[in-house]
């Protein structure tokens, strides 16, 4: 992609659509629109409304387990504020009132947390209970300072959806909380089982609706000495409980207690099973081993064992932490930003309501629920507010109308639909309807295999817009062709709306990351948010010089390292990540031309060819510590934060680092990575409205709540940086700052992060600016190189040889781009 200036496009005058515009303070000069072209009809029926329930909390709030009773329903939650320690509540909402309120757990003598939760006929309601006395005791301190930590972990979730797991207490509360499961009861409290013993602690409890304690009792053997993620109520028969080790039974009239199956430990894998109450009354056991996927039994009650239930989880659903059962259909999930449904040995959900066409963004579902009249319940937490809404079909016939703005992405992120819902909650005259191509890949094959997805939904995406069948918003993936669409003029060139808008200044943007969206002098994409893919080498080891495949082995020799790891855990069968970047250097899009018969592009393969072979004996932890130990000279590092600096400087090399980017013949390389990309389909027909969208992105509303990537305003990368100079600190729920330690592990070494100074910061801001070249990877060109490089890594041609052979495949298929 070429640099260059903005290009100064004087517009031809006509007034600008009122309706929609009315308060944008255009400037006088507009944009001409495009003509008609068919569009999707608006999605009518799965639109629900949506009526939130107040939860009576003081402070903030998480739900961890939802259970539903015969007439009410039953919460957990953990309520955390600056002026006490967090605490667990169990909230009751009766159907009838649907007036939510607190269900007293205890006495009150003592401290009690609860998880785990399920609900029998008659309104009784049972938990797995940690009770224990907190008074003047060390434990009351650790369980505050846990409480605290927790407050500042909430929910956090970066822009492109994933849990951040920089905020979190390990790395497996973020892979329960991405899924969605409810994390144990160290996490969701703030309690921390090792401070405490949990042998004489731990019960299973009996309540009534009202609170009071009906029984508790011991956990059987097998429950104690594991930990358990699943409960429920077996009408007759008790409540079973899962665990690792097993299955218990808890008589319903005095808790007592038998452990009914058993299984033995596996100490390098992983186990969940998930009990489920059916609406027949039925109760079946889902469980998921590492490598085995989900198996479904049904219990035998009478010989009380559990027997293959015969069936498999329909396409699209992963596992049994995203089912809830319910009274329709037998199972409802959540699944691709809506609700869908499914009965027992169906292949394929129903869909029943989607969030987006609904004006609803929904985080973390904690429960999904059917109620008598149809109406489904929901929980969920978003941020540190607890959400209990009830959801009412809408009638497709009172659904206004409006014109279609189509939207073509491949797995849509979060950060993309809650712009979109605040788009349709805006606008009386447009609705953007989103086209999913992986899901579209989905329905053609026959299998779970996400990748082949993704792939064929690309492929799927770039005909349409190579066919002109675009849609009029395209997300842009890495994997996208993105300067041949605009070489063939299927995008919009936008230099015309940033100069007609005076609400966008460009000026107020990173020229750098501008630059990296144009061909030909013509800007056709918006990238609000970005990461630099480099490499970073030890400021003594590069000697003031830059670290290219001419020198690579030179500078090894100098510092004593062998250039076989000189990578670290780099090896040949990574090589993809190397063509994508360093390869991509090697062909111009804007002439279609490639130069990979270079003497520059044989070194390349000869660097690549000389990189250790994978190993399963492999040990990652032992390559972190290379760089810190001087047996690794440069290390591959995707840089989102202003945090990352210190973690490089202080946790990987222990000392000053620079950036050198991937070693080229003549230099290093470092690469914007856009972590989303934006444009406009030249056949678009409401082309100022899409700009409408498109610049929501480039708000100070928008930009300013970026934290995980970099943001593309000057402003709020300033605003990071200045925050990157003060000491961690987290907002409690009064907003003020509270200072805490940020602790990364790095090869074995626990490294405290500190704030950085001014000119640390000003280092980064530095390089950020001064990085042009943008990752954008052609699949078609990659696979090319990675097709015919094999014969010379096994030695079968010559570097040459395999070169020549490259340049004629992707000359050929970039003459056909053109």
């Amino acid at each position: 992609m070429r640099k260059g200036r903005l290009a100064k496009i004087m517009a031809i005058g006509m007034v600008c659509s009122m309706a929609f515009l009315s308060a944008c303070g255009k400037k006088d000069t507009v944009i001409t629109e495009g003509g008609d072209r068919p569009a999707k009809e608006i999605d009518k029926d799965h639109i629900y409304s949506f009526e939130n329930v107040d939860i009576p909390v003081s402070g903030n709030c998480s739900i961890s387990r939802v259970c539903e009773g015969e007439d009410s329903l039953y919460a957990i939650a953990y309520v955390y504020s600056e002026d006490s320690m967090g605490s667990t509540k169990l909230f009751r909402m009766p159907f009838d009132t649907g007036m939510v309120e607190e269900v007293p757990l205890g006495d009150g003598t003592k401290n009690v947390s609860a998880d785990n939760l399920t609900c029998d006929d008659d309104g009784n309601v049972y938990v797995v209970k940690y009770e224990y006395d907190m008074a003047d005791s060390e434990d009351a301190v650790l369980y505050e300072a846990d409480a605290e930590a927790s407050s500042d972990v909430g929910e956090t979730v970066s822009e492109s959806g994933y849990v951040d797991a920089a905020a979190t207490t390990s790395d497996e509360d973020v892979e329960n909380a991405s899924a969605g499961e409810a994390v144990a009861e160290d996490e969701a409290t703030g309690y921390d089982a090792e401070d405490v013993s949990l042998d004489d602690i731990t019960k299973l409890a009996k309540y009534s609706s009202d609170g009071t304690t009906i029984w508790e009792t011991s956990l059987t053997e097998t429950d104690a000495d594991s930990y358990i993620s699943s409960i429920t109520y077996a009408k007759g028969l008790g409540v079973l409980t899962c665990s690792e080790l097993g299955i218990s039974l808890y008589d319903e009239a005095t808790g007592e207690a038998k452990t009914i199956r058993t299984r033995e430990r596996n100490e390098d894998g992983y186990y969940s099973g998930y009990l489920f109450r059916m609406r027949n009354d039925d109760i079946y056991l889902f469980e998921e081993d590492e490598g085995s996927g989900s198996v479904v039994s049904k219990l035998n009650a009478g010989n009380m064992t559990f027997e293959d239930a015969g069936f498999e989880l329909p396409e699209g659903i992963y596992g049994a932490y995203e089912l809830y059962p319910g009274k329709t259909y037998d199972f409802y999930c959540e699944q691709d930003s809506g609700i869908s449904a499914f009965n027992m040995g169906d292949t394929k959900t129903t869909r029943i309501c989607d969030f987006t066409a609904s004006n609803e963004v929904v985080n973390m579902i904690n429960f999904i629920g059917e109620l008598e009249d149809g109406k489904i319940v929901m929980a969920n937490s978003s941020g540190d507010e607890c959400i209990l809404s009830t959801l009412t079909k809408v009638d497709p016939s009172a659904i206004q109308d409006k014109e279609i703005i189509t939207l073509g992405t491949v797995y849509i992120e979060d950060s993309i639909r809650k712009q979109i819902v605040k788009f349709n909650k805006k606008s009386d005259k447009y609705k953007i309807n989103v086209i999913d191509y992986a899901q579209l890949a989905g329905e053609d094959t026959s299998d779970d295999d996400t990748t082949d997805e993704y792939m064929t939904g690309i492929n799927k995406l770039s005909l349409d817009i190579t066919q002109g069948k675009a849609p009029d918003i395209i997300v842009f993936e890495n994997d996208m062709p993105f300067e041949s669409y605009a070489n063939k003029g299927a995008l919009e060139p936008l230099d015309p709306y940033f100069e007609a808008d005076s609400d966008i200044e460009a000026a107020d943007y990173l020229s750098n990351i501008l630059d990296a969206t144009k061909v030909k002098g013509s800007m056709y994409a918006i990238i609000p948010s970005f990461n630099i893919q480099t490499c970073v080498v030890a400021s003594d080891n590069a000697g003031g010089e830059v670290i290219t495949l001419d020198n690579y082995k030179d500078v090894c020799a100098r510092c004593g390292i062998d250039p076989e790891i000189g990578m670290g855990m780099v090896t040949r069968d990574d090589a993809r990540e190397l063509y994508q970047t360093i390869g991509s250097a090697y062909v111009n899009y804007e002439e279609g031309t490639c130069s990979f018969d270079s003497e520059s592009f044989v070194k390349f393969l000869e660097f690549i060819k000389e990189l250790p072979e994978y190993s399963e004996d492999m040990d990652y932890e032992e390559y972190e510590s290379y760089y810190r130990e001087n047996k690794s000279l440069l290390k591959g590092y995707w840089l989102g934060s202003f945090e990352d600096y210190q973690v490089l400087k202080k946790g990987y090399f222990g000392k000053d680092i620079e950036f050198n980017g991937y070693p080229t013949t003549k230099d290093g390389k470092s690469y914007i990575y856009p972590s989303v990309q934006i444009g406009m389909s030249s056949d678009c027909k409401n082309k100022q409205a899409v700009w409408e969208f498109m610049k929501s992105f480039l708000t100070d509303e928008y930009q300013s709540n970026i934290s995980w990537n970099f943001p593309i305003e000057k402003k709020a990368l300033d605003a990071l940086a200045a925050k990157a100079q003060e000491k961690p600190y987290y907002l409690d729920a009064n907003g003020k700052k509270v200072e805490h330690s940020s602790i990364w592990s790095i090869g074995g070494t626990d490294v405290e992060i500190a704030e950085l100074s001014k000119e640390e910061t000003q280092t980064v801001v530095d390089f950020i600016e001064s990085v042009t070249d943008t990752e954008s990877t052609d699949d078609n060109v990659i696979n090319i190189i990675a097709e015919e490089a094999a014969a010379f890594y096994e030695g079968q041609k010559t570097a040459e040889e395999v070169a020549d052979i490259i340049q004629s495949r992707v000359s050929i298929y970039l003459s056909e781009q053109m």
